[in-house]
């Protein structure tokens, strides 16, 4: 009796089994989808073809397919973080588990709070030396363009030559953003440079990747935008740059699931910026590279990966090449230890991902300048190809899903000064900087907050 009780339960264990690997095959959306607790797009279920099956890129996109579709994923995730975070040891390295969730623990009250506290210190100030000159809707509307400026245009480059516009950007906004960049080439040295350059997503370079509709892209930001700003301020030309590549690069510039761009796309633009400088840059091919999913603490040399088989969606992870420290920085000078880049995770290999409201990073050569990167999470991978030309780069995202001004604790002007930041590196994709305002507002009342 006991022998045939052991045995159905076998059967049923196994039964179960069996059921849970059919639902992970049969009841998934076979298509992509969005992981809002991942902030990207989940694999979907590969082609089946002769030559993907012989190439290996059916196994190894059926392998990501599986680990994306496994049934009630975030929770077991979730899970997994948690255990984790009950027997690690503590260390110095980044804030995590617990660690982190304390540091944003009530957050948003403390900004309110915070924030309520600025707005009675103006108050305080205006009721000292009178209220300031009334406002209008007209007044807080973006300043209008001369005649001679121009609106901005993003296109395509069809087959034929022809050119297909596909986003436009008005002239006043341009005027409004050459203003927010001269204040910010103000709080430079006579010798500092503020470098200007709007990346494009996947979406759009993929539209030219191994198609033949259209065969380029193009824009005339640099000619709308250069007249508009100050000496010292240089308007990059992002599309011109990574162009000759989009076909022709040893790796592929853009995944097909992420809007991000791949670590040779930031290293080709990071290069350009440095050789205009007239230093000579550390190309792509002189650092090693960890691969993405692969699920090995091994890396290897860009000869080595020429020979290897792998899909679009593989990050390149690169190892650095000097000695560089990254960190967690809040109020000036509180540092909380992060990475610089490691194998593991994917995009966030890239200084352990995109988080805020600060970072720091020292790199290893002593060059006597400091610089800022702002911009969203194109600048993850961009920050450690610039390590190497300065002896710290501080980093910051003013969006508000990054940004808290209460643990910046000051503003950006005090984090300049404090730095003695040389170079500015301003990149934002035209999805967050063009869409809206919001992103001006806040570089705009950032810069010189009263705290």
């Amino acid at each position: 009796m006991k022998k045939r009780f052991s045995f159905v339960c076998i059967y049923l264990c196994l039964l179960t089994l069996l059921l849970c690997g059919a639902a992970e095959l049969l009841a998934p959306d076979k298509g992509e989808r969005l992981s809002e607790s991942e902030n990207r797009m989940l694999a979907a279920f590969p082609a089946l073809s002769v030559k993907s099956v012989a190439d290996g890129s059916f196994m190894s996109g059926f392998e990501t397919y599986l680990s994306d579709a496994f049934p009630f994923r975030d929770g077991a995730a979730a899970f997994t973080d948690a255990v984790t975070d009950l027997v690690r040891i503590p260390d110095d390295g980044p804030a995590t588990g617990e660690m982190e969730d304390a540091l944003w623990d009530d957050l948003e009250e403390q900004e309110a709070a915070f924030q309520q506290l600025l707005e009675e210190g103006r108050a305080a100030e205006e009721a000292q030396s009178g209220p300031g000159p009334e406002t209008s809707a007209e007044d807080e509307a973006l300043p209008v363009a001369p005649a001679d400026v121009e609106d901005v245009h993003i296109w395509l480059v069809r087959a034929d030559g022809e050119r297909e516009v596909i986003f436009t950007y008005p002239a006043d906004f341009m005027v409004s953003l050459s203003e927010i960049l001269n204040r910010y080439r103000a709080k430079l040295p006579e010798d500092g440079r503020l470098y200007f350059l709007s990346p494009q997503v996947a979406d759009v370079a993929n539209n030219i990747i191994g198609k033949t509709k259209y065969v380029g892209w193009g824009t005339d930001l640099v000619d709308v935008l250069q007249p508009l700003v100050d000496d010292g301020v240089v308007i990059v030309d992002d599309l011109a740059i990574l162009d000759p590549y989009l076909n022709d690069a040893p790796s592929p510039l853009y995944p097909t699931k992420d809007y991000h761009w791949h670590a040779i796309a930031a290293s080709i633009t990071a290069d350009a910026l440095i050789s205009s400088q007239g230093l000579a840059p550390a190309d792509y091919d002189q650092y090693r590279y960890w691969l993405s999913f692969r699920h090995e603490a091994k890396d290897y040399s860009t000869e080595q990966l020429a020979g290897m088989s792998y899909n679009r969606e593989t990050i390149e992870i690169m190892s650095a090449i000097s000695p560089a420290e990254s960190y967690f920085l809040n109020n000036i000078t509180e540092r909380k230890r992060g990475v610089f880049t490691m194998y593991e995770g994917g995009y966030v290999g890239f200084l352990g991902g995109h988080k805020g409201p600060w970072r720091l990073i020292e790199g290893g050569f002593h060059t006597g300048r400091n610089a800022l990167v702002m911009g969203d999470c194109f600048t993850i991978p961009f920050i450690p190809y610039m390590a190497p030309y300065y002896d710290q780069i501080i980093s910051t995202d003013v969006r508000d899903n990054f940004y808290s001004v209460y643990l910046a604790g000051a503003n950006i002007s005090d984090y300049i000064a404090h730095y003695g930041v040389d170079d500015i590196y301003m990149m934002w994709t035209n999805n967050y900087l063009f869409a809206n305002g919001t992103i001006s507002s806040r570089m705009s009342a950032y810069l010189d907050m009263s705290y």
